[in-house]
């Protein structure tokens, strides 16, 4: 059975599934019997269980989460601290730790005993600072984005901050060369607070900059050399401009559908999802950078669809799309909603999570979702009996 109608015959019986949700067991990397079980809860085909797949062993956020194409029984999670600490700036430095983001790879989450390795770069203060984005690129690379509004010292005037590109190949991530500057393959700097992040083709994204509330299209064209520092063939388009609005501290993520050529984001700050179609913009003047790139425009023209109006979410979160069903994660309620593609309301399913639990959204490649819980660095899987 297709996983859209696999979902939607789960979420038939789900509507109610927060007045018969049953107290979640925690074990960490638990089997499928350590699980949240919502919906009616007999066995019935519209019975759901929440299972644990990884708990962090110490207090952070997952945010996001992917699956790696070139070994689909990979499933990198996307960890970031706990920011209480002063401000990171050049006299007081005792809370840089704080924003060096990490990465939980956890093989077999869908089996019984899944199994999770902890990776962080050398460099992560800088390269994976507050991460709230991850996103693969079918040759194995992916890119990261960070909610901070620089990349260096909070006392540093320029806004520098932006998406990393990295390789997954276990030799490069988080092996730092001799005289390297971390493990990044590729840098560019001119995203701050990015929300999120999705993958089109090759090595080009798209990323939710929160602080000018645009989606700017990145190509990083050549990756350098592990640890390396040039950048300058990278290239910027920037749409929407001023359409978008951030909810700090909640990812606000990304999808690109390749058939319509849209881009759907979860634009969280205006409680709405929408739908940007690129194809229709064209350059109306050169973007000023902070470093130097081959290409940096500002797009006009292109439409932006609202697809799911305010009013129906609360905090859209994460967002995925399978068989033409477009699944969104309400951070502000923990419900799991699914629309077809033009926002038309299919179906809902209310995990009974505590308000605030849900980020990111991926499904697997064993046709099942899994949920990022942003408030207790979890991963759920759903499982659909």
């Amino acid at each position: 059975m297709r996983i859209a109608s696999v979902w939607l015959l789960a979420l038939l019986g789900a509507a109610c599934a927060a007045c018969s949700a049953r107290s979640e067991v925690r074990k960490e990397l638990g089997p499928p019997g350590d699980a949240h079980q919502i919906g009616r809860g007999d066995g019935s085909p519209s019975s759901v269980d929440l299972v644990i797949v990884y708990q962090s062993d110490t207090p952070r956020q997952a945010t996001d989460l992917a699956f790696n194409p070139l070994r689909p029984n990979e499933l990198w999670v996307l960890l970031r601290e706990f920011v209480d600490g002063p401000p990171c700036t050049h006299v007081e430095r005792h809370g840089c730790a704080e924003l060096e983001g990490s990465v939980a790879i956890v093989r077999d989450p869908g089996g019984s005993q899944p199994v999770a390795e902890l990776k962080k770069d050398e460099n992560a203060w800088h390269f994976m600072r507050t991460p709230t984005g991850i996103a693969f690129g079918d040759n194995g690379n992916f890119s990261t984005c960070s909610e901070h509004r620089t990349g260096n010292y909070d006392d540093d005037t320029p806004d520098y901050n932006g998406p990393t590109l990295w390789s997954s190949d276990p030799a490069i991530f988080t092996i730092t060369p001799p005289g390297g500057n971390g493990s990044h393959i590729d840098m560019l700097h001119e995203s701050p607070y990015a929300m999120g992040i999705a993958h089109e083709h090759a090595n080009v994204y798209w990323v939710y900059n929160g602080k000018l509330g645009a989606l700017d299209r990145y190509d990083f064209m050549q990756p350098h050399q592990p640890g390396a520092e040039d950048h300058s063939d990278g290239q910027l388009l920037r749409y929407a401009e001023g359409s978008l609005k951030r909810q700090p501290g909640v990812p606000g993520h990304l999808v690109v559908e390749p058939e319509r050529g849209r881009v759907y984001v979860a634009d969280t700050g205006n409680r709405r999802v929408v739908a940007l179609e690129p194809a229709g913009g064209a350059p109306v003047q050169d973007l000023a950078v902070l470093e130097p790139m081959q290409l940096a425009k500002s797009i006009g023209g292109a439409r932006l669809i609202e697809v799911v109006a305010p009013g129906v979410l609360e905090a859209p979160s994460g967002v995925a799309i399978a068989d033409n069903v477009l699944f969104v994660t309400d951070n502000g309620t923990s419900k799991i909603h699914a629309f077809d593609l033009d926002g038309n309301p299919l179906r809902t399913l209310d995990t009974g999570l505590p308000a605030g639990t849900l980020a990111g959204i991926a499904i697997g490649p064993d046709d099942r979702a899994y949920l990022a819980d942003i408030a207790a660095a979890k991963v759920r899987r759903i499982d659909v009996h």
